[in-house]
């Protein structure tokens, strides 16, 4: 696949297409924890909890698919170049598969720690 070339790669655009599994697991950790503790003020089961941890790991997991599975069609919208972007792309899919361990590790802990019982 070519990259894009004849133009500058955006500064802000490398950085996010860089950063982007690390931007989705930390809206996904910090949205799941306010959720979580949010439902565990009002009283709601564990169950509720536990589903909200599933499907808020499922988003997080298919967004961060797209760098780690086809880091070059991403590198092509984020405006970098084939001669840029070479270890651009590993850096990327790296960061992509630690963080996508994390958004997995953070809705495992949800669901497996009942941490509602402690607030009680």
């Amino acid at each position: 696949m070519k990259l894009q070339t004849g133009r500058e790669p955006s500064t802000a655009g490398t950085l996010i297409f860089l950063m982007w599994g690390l931007i989705v697991w930390g809206l996904q950790f910090t949205v799941l924890y306010l959720a979580h503790t949010w439902f565990c003020a009002l009283g709601a089961s564990t169950a509720a909890t536990g589903i909200l941890a599933a499907i808020l790991t499922m988003l997080a997991i298919v967004a961060i698919a797209p760098v780690l599975l086809a880091p070059a069609r991403m590198a092509r919208l984020a405006g970098l170049r084939e001669a840029d972007s070479a270890h651009l792309l590993t850096i990327a899919r790296v960061v992509a598969f630690v963080s996508t361990v994390a958004a997995v590790w953070t809705g495992a802990a949800v669901v497996f720690v009942d941490a509602c019982a402690l607030t009680r």
